[in-house]
């Protein structure tokens, strides 16, 4: 999921060779001029740039977070899962109790439909009095790993929402850069019939 717009980086390069092209003539004020209107386009994009660069950042940390704490909530469901059926059976009403579907089908899913289940078997746990020893000294690390996931996921949906947003400021600036470009153009259109230059040259001003 890049959100990076291609068709923003070649508006970039155009509004970039216009600037240039009328920064070239720095004996020619009107031209100096509009060069300077149009620099603050290019300003403005290299900002955003930057910005998608580390909004993209973040969301490649979030995401690669969730994989760890996807890969922790499993180890966790794992190893008292192993410890429930050592105690119980795995046709027991206890091992029932915690996994009314077997713990192998909830840690072959994603980690967003592992939290609600392993929520259940903490209350399970919290309020279980007679469970043997082995099995409620489980409750912390699925209690970390319920944590783990949780901030994981928050963190992901924060920034893919982040990289969205951005995703429109990069739509915007698009508009903005096209508008600059035409604006520019009919400034040189009239400056070329003031001058009485051929269109040519005012195509000299465009990549």
């Amino acid at each position: 999921m890049s959100h990076h717009h291609p068709c923003s980086e070649s508006a970039y390069e155009s509004v970039a060779f216009t600037v240039e092209a009328l920064a070239a003539r720095a004996d020619d004020a009107e031209l100096t001029r509009l060069a300077d209107r149009v620099r603050g386009v290019l300003t403005d994009w290299e900002n955003l740039d930057a910005t998608r660069r580390s909004l993209r950042r973040a969301a490649i940390q979030a995401s690669a977070h969730v994989h760890v704490a996807d890969a922790t909530l499993d180890a966790a469901i794992a190893a008292f899962a192993r410890d429930l059926v050592a105690v119980a059976g795995k046709d027991g009403a206890l091992y029932q109790r915690f996994f009314p579907e077997s713990h192998e089908e909830i840690i072959a899913m994603g980690l967003e439909s592992e939290l609600p289940v392993v929520t259940l078997v903490l209350a399970l746990l919290d309020a279980s009095t007679d469970l043997p020893a082995q099995l409620s000294g489980h409750t912390d690390t699925l209690r970390a790993g319920l944590r783990l996931g949780n901030g994981a996921l928050a963190n992901r949906a924060d920034a893919m929402a982040e990289l969205g947003r951005h995703g429109a400021r990069q739509e915007s600036w698009g508009e903005t850069s096209l508008a600059s470009q035409l604006s520019v153009r009919r400034s040189l259109e009239k400056l070329a019939a003031a001058r009485a230059l051929p269109p040519s040259w005012v195509s000299a001003f465009f990549g």
